[in-house]
């Protein structure tokens, strides 16, 4: 055989061994494919074969249902807590009440029994009541107009006191006292309204720390047991 024919032979069997493999891999490709695409999600008998994607979604009941249970019951449990709740706030308010009242007094006359002490460093709040009723405001003497006074006793002050020609009956006088003081005494003013340095609740303390160390028996207590 010429060599011209060989060559023609040989380059033809080439070319069909190209293709004849690259259609085995075609082949190949679309058997692996198919066999994916079949086995990689299991089909329901009966069922057509439609992607999770394109499935229809849930209804508006099946949604709103479980929300609404949900709510309803939560709903319930807060009902059920504000009835057991607001009887026993408002069962407890009036004892709660009495010892907010009586913490409150406490802290009054804790702040005016600093207030009657003397101004100091670690007494800022103090205006110095002990200079002129004594170290306990058991009363003493005082200087006045260049004559020596009797200061009253404030530890005995509910159960009535002299400033001048004036009788303290009560509260009410004490409060007045202090805040408008004793004309043609040597009881000053205190309260801002009368040119004085205190405030309504300053001078509140410090009837409230006088009262709080009254000595006086309950029965003549005016501050107590007010008297007509």
């Amino acid at each position: 055989m010429p060599s011209g024919t060989l060559g023609a032979v040989a380059a033809l069997s080439t070319s069909r061994g190209v293709t004849i493999l690259l259609a085995v891999v075609v082949l190949l490709i679309f058997l692996l494919g198919g066999a994916y695409l079949t086995f990689r999600r299991p089909r329901r008998p009966g069922t057509p074969d439609i992607p999770p994607a394109m499935k229809p979604g849930p209804s508006d009941a099946d949604l709103e249902k479980p929300r609404l249970e949900r709510m309803q019951a939560w709903g319930i449990v807060t009902v059920l807590a504000m009835a057991i709740w607001i009887p026993i706030v408002w069962l407890k308010e009036p004892a709660q009440n009495k010892q907010d009242q009586a913490n409150m007094v406490e802290q009054s006359i804790e702040a005016g029994s600093l207030a009657v002490q003397l101004n100091s460093q670690t007494n800022p709040t103090g205006i110095g009541c002990v200079r002129c009723h004594g170290p306990d405001l058991g009363g003493g003497y005082n200087v006045f107009n260049g004559t020596v006074v009797p200061v009253p006793d404030l530890q005995t002050v509910c159960g009535g006191a002299k400033y001048g020609h004036a009788l303290i009956t009560g509260l009410p006088d004490i409060v007045n006292t202090i805040a408008e003081g004793r004309t043609g005494t040597d009881m000053p003013s205190w309260s801002v309204k009368f040119a004085g340095s205190l405030d309504d609740q300053q001078i509140n303390d410090i009837v409230n720390y006088i009262v709080s160390i009254q000595k006086v028996p309950p029965k003549d207590n005016l501050c107590v047991e007010p008297q007509s």
